[in-house]
């Protein structure tokens, strides 16, 4: 995201003087591109193999068998995404159209 904001600011796509931002990113998962925003370091397999509990923020992108088998699985989000059948609690979250 650092080399893209870079060349957005080389080629006049973020204007630092009127505060325009003409800089989007377009990614599968919404979650990951918060979870990037906030510091939250991308889940690389084998992250898992340690957890006693496993929380999946509202996407898809985890492999079913990385989640240890004695972990709880806490699922947080607004439709029934792959994670929501690895649950042991499901949590409601908001759609980016109800925040």
């Amino acid at each position: 995201m650092n080399n893209l904001k870079k060349l957005a600011i080389q080629y006049k796509v973020i204007n630092e003087e009127t505060k325009w931002n003409g800089l989007n990113v377009l990614h599968n998962y919404a979650s990951t591109v918060t979870a990037c925003d906030i510091g939250i370091p991308q889940y690389l397999k084998g992250d898992l193999k340690e957890a006693k509990v496993v929380y999946i923020l509202g996407h898809d992108d985890f492999r079913d068998d990385d989640i240890p088998e004695d972990a709880k699985v806490i699922y947080q989000g607004c439709v029934g995404d792959e994670g929501v059948y690895y649950a042991d609690l499901i949590l409601p979250g908001a759609a980016y159209t109800e925040k």
